[in-house]
């Protein structure tokens, strides 16, 4: 009988203790702050073409990727 009231009572404690709890959960999370529209720009990569002329007048082409710093192309392309 002893095992039956402390088993109720503690049912009884959990389900006090659970049931206020989800009251608690919305304001522990916190939710992110709003960001205007205006703040977000994507934004394409800066690529140009760089020429070299070569000793025998050769004129070569290449492709450069100003933003991230590196050749597009693997090699030089003649012009003419």
């Amino acid at each position: 009988m002893k095992l039956m009231k402390r088993l109720a009572i503690g049912v009884m404690a959990a389900t006090m203790a659970f049931s206020a709890m989800p009251a608690a959960i919305p304001a522990m999370i916190q939710m992110p702050a709003a960001v205007e529209a205006a703040e977000i720009e994507p934004r394409a990569d800066v690529v140009y073409w760089i020429y070299r002329t070569l000793d025998d007048g050769t004129i070569q082409k290449r492709r450069w990727n100003e933003t991230r710093g590196y050749w597009v192309d693997p090699d030089w392309i003649d012009v003419n």
